[in-house]
């Protein structure tokens, strides 16, 4: 179900319903996917993550790091100052498209970046610089861990490996026996399992995924997708790892059922504030004529 059918819709499923990818949505359609969470919670609906408290990247790793719970620090561009520890990137503060730019290590090279971006057209406003905090997990190796909050638990899933520090999907069988087989008593004993619930509770997210990774023995959260890409189980060279997916896979549908609400009759959204805005068309994005 999209926003727009959500917005317009008259009547519901009796079902869970999952706010997701509340960081593309506009100003206003953020304020509305709010206003229909509230409905939906009050009619009875299990609903999760409230739009009006999800926190987006530059909210929540400026949380975490006053939290104590991240050791680096985010910067949106007017507040850059002496204290900022390079190296650092620039991102956009919203969507999932990975850094801008390759590590930036003084002043000079950081003004010239953000110069670009906006020269490129990407507005000053959606444009935050981040402390870098990663190392290797061997030499010339990073490892990207991953877990979904899913209601209540923690489901740890398989982790990337590359050669560079922004591992994304990482290459295949790259790890080696050897780090397969750390991954395979990580899944198997979840430890960061409570860390990461104080995490997801600071960014007001109940379904979505967390990529951290260990920096100076510590877990350090770089983002949360409350839309994540789920994968189904794929061939893999190394045993522990199949082992690993299997057990990603398993726990995730078990988490998953456990959110299953039931069936029932259909419920009447009949909120007075947001009927109308319903109806009214002019209240999503068209275009509009300039004087």
């Amino acid at each position: 179900m999209t926003y727009d059918q959500l917005l317009r819709s008259r009547w519901l499923r009796r079902a869970t319903y999952v706010f997701a990818d509340i960081d593309r949505l506009s100003f206003w359609d953020l304020e509305l996917a709010a206003h229909a969470y509230l409905e939906m919670q009050r009619l009875g609906l299990s609903v999760l993550n409230n739009p009006a408290k999800v926190k987006t990247r530059y909210a929540l790793l400026r949380a975490l790091y006053r939290a104590g719970l991240n050791d680096f620090d985010v910067y949106r561009v007017d507040e850059i100052n002496s204290s900022i520890r390079f190296p650092v990137f620039v991102r956009r503060n919203q969507l999932h498209d990975g850094p801008m730019t390759d590590l930036l290590h003084s002043g000079r090279e950081l003004e010239n970046a953000i110069a670009t971006a906006v020269n490129g057209g990407t507005p000053m406003e959606n444009l935050v610089v981040i402390e870098f905090a990663a190392e290797p997990v061997r030499p010339g190796l990073y490892r990207k861990l991953g877990a979904y909050r899913i209601g209540d638990v923690i489901v740890p899933t398989v982790s990337a490996h590359d050669t560079v520090w922004l591992t994304k999907h990482g290459q295949l069988g790259i790890a080696g026996e050897d780090l397969y087989r750390d991954e395979l008593t990580l899944m198997q004993t979840n430890p960061f399992a409570e860390h990461l619930k104080k995490v997801f509770e600071i960014a007001g997210i109940e379904y979505g995924r967390a990529d951290f990774g260990i920096y100076n023995r510590r877990v350090q959260v770089y983002e949360i997708n409350t839309n994540p890409m789920i994968n189904q189980p794929m061939p893999h060279p190394f045993a522990a790892r199949r082992e690993s997916i299997r057990l990603c896979w398993e726990n995730y549908l078990e988490a998953l059922r456990a959110l299953d609400s039931g069936g029932g009759w259909p419920v009447r959204l009949s909120n007075g504030t947001l009927q109308p805005r319903r109806l009214r068309t002019n209240l999503f994005v068209r275009t509009r004529p300039t004087a």
